[in-house]
């Protein structure tokens, strides 16, 4: 499955909104002509709205995910990998079980969120440093192995990292955090 992000270039046919139970809000992403973005929302949690787009699919060990985005300022392009989705009672797709690793102005940031208590808590099994610049693109890419994340960023940087508890399938995607993101191609493999 491969996404061109690019006005009237994709559709919902393989990929849906959902939304972590972290946050109440549900917004959409913002189309522009080459991409999708995210926007500056006061109401929500951290002034921007935070988008989750994942595929219907869930993918087995070996799934190979790519992404091309960009941040500005704090913000936090990530690909997710969410154990399941489920419908709130509003009928709006959450998650509460999932993996994000995050591309940020500083490196590379791995999170294991779970719920717990009616909430859900994370864990941060991963932090790599190093420069990247905001408001360029970057190529993002992370396969799974047996137990293994392996992530690459921009061909150059590579990291891998073991993780016991990761699923033996999910619903694979993109999210946007903490910031302004934008999303120019999602590639499932």
């Amino acid at each position: 499955m491969k996404l061109n992000f690019a006005k009237d270039q994709w559709t919902q046919d393989e990929v849906t909104y959902a939304y972590s139970r972290r946050f109440p809000e549900t917004p959409v992403f913002v189309q522009k002509e080459d991409w999708v973005e995210s926007a500056e929302n006061p109401a929500a949690t951290y002034g921007f709205d935070n988008i989750s787009l994942l595929t219907k699919e869930k993918y087995s060990t070996g799934v190979k995910i790519t992404t091309e985005c960009a941040f500005f300022d704090d913000g936090a392009p990530l690909i997710v990998l969410a154990e399941s989705m489920e419908p709130d009672t509003r009928g709006v797709l959450r998650y509460g079980n999932y993996f994000e690793v995050v591309l940020y102005k500083n490196g590379i940031n791995v999170w294991r969120l779970w719920e717990e208590g009616g909430k859900v808590v994370w864990h941060k099994r991963l932090g790599v440093e190093f420069p990247l610049e905001p408001g360029v693109w970057h190529t993002l890419t992370v396969e799974t192995g047996e137990k293994m994340l392996h992530i690459t960023v921009n061909g150059t940087y590579r990291m891998h990292l073991r993780a016991e508890d990761l699923f033996e399938s999910c619903h694979v995607g993109i999210d946007a955090c903490e910031g302004i993101n934008r999303f120019r191609m999602l590639e499932v493999e």
